[in-house]
């Protein structure tokens, strides 16, 4: 089981940088065209299908990652997609600077300490109510991005970003929490299975209003911040993440550079 986690974790990473590309290819080939006319017309390319035929594949590693491995070492490898994105627009033809090359390896040395000092595990079996806190939660993000909505210029923009972020950290607190429970029919009636379905339609929903009122790097950067960051810390917490002894500085270290790196990096998400 442990080695599938390995494999879902790379088949996210993957999945998300691949989907990235094509969904950006799709969205270019339609850039004239507004409004919902532009919606539909983006949706209909073979790319953009591929995009979410990826999409699908790296959220479903996502979730056996979650099965055996802490949530900040999950969270930052999906976090790493926009280093595969940067390399595959290299491949087809962008120039990346030196700063670009920089910013890939600082990305993943930053995760490579991650790997060699998390401790893969199980989560602990949350209660019940906590099961119903995290979908309750979903509360939270969607009035901050409410509240972004209503807002005009960059402001706007930015409190969406946040709603998504915080959004996608439902998803990976319920993914992990589901992790603990076991994947059977049961799970139709748990309540983590419908916070990541609420969780994931709010942050999906304002991540994409908050790229048509601002720059993509910006919103992709803030969205890639939260969705790291919190999770993370809740899952020490909450699932009981941890981390070998005596490397909790170097796994910090490391957190710290996948952030950085990934940010860095965010200007690829375009």
């Amino acid at each position: 089981m442990l080695v599938l986690s390995w494999l879902g974790a790379i088949a996210a990473c993957l999945g998300y940088g691949v989907s990235s590309v094509l969904q950006s290819v799709a969205a270019k080939r339609s850039a004239e065209v507004v409004g919902l006319t532009g919606i539909v017309l983006i949706i209909k390319q073979v790319p953009y299908l591929l995009g979410l035929a990826a999409d699908t594949i790296a959220f479903t590693g996502n979730v056996v990652a979650l099965q055996r491995l802490p949530l900040f070492l999950v969270q930052s490898i999906v976090a790493g997609s926009v280093g595969v994105t940067a390399v595959i627009a290299s491949l087809r033809g962008a120039r990346l600077s030196w700063k670009d090359w920089t910013s890939l390896a600082i990305l993943g040395l930053g995760l490579v300490l991650l790997c060699v000092t998390a401790v893969p595990t199980a989560a602990t079996q949350i209660s019940l109510i906590d099961d119903w806190i995290i979908l309750l939660a979903s509360i939270v993000p969607l009035v901050v991005g409410l509240v972004g909505f209503r807002m005009k210029n960059r402001a706007s923009a930015i409190l969406m970003s946040c709603a998504a972020g915080l959004g996608f950290s439902g998803v990976a607190l319920a993914s992990r929490g589901i992790g603990a429970t076991g994947i059977s029919w049961s799970l139709l009636s748990d309540p983590l299975l419908w916070a990541i379905i609420v969780h994931g339609g709010i942050a999906i929903g304002f991540f994409t209003v908050a790229l048509q009122r601002d720059a993509v790097t910006l919103v992709t950067a803030i969205t890639l911040v939260f969705e790291v960051v919190v999770p993370s810390l809740i899952g020490i917490m909450l699932f009981g993440d941890a981390i070998a002894p005596g490397f909790t500085p170097l796994a910090i270290a490391g957190f710290a550079l996948a952030i950085g790196g990934a940010v860095l990096l965010s200007r690829f998400s375009e």
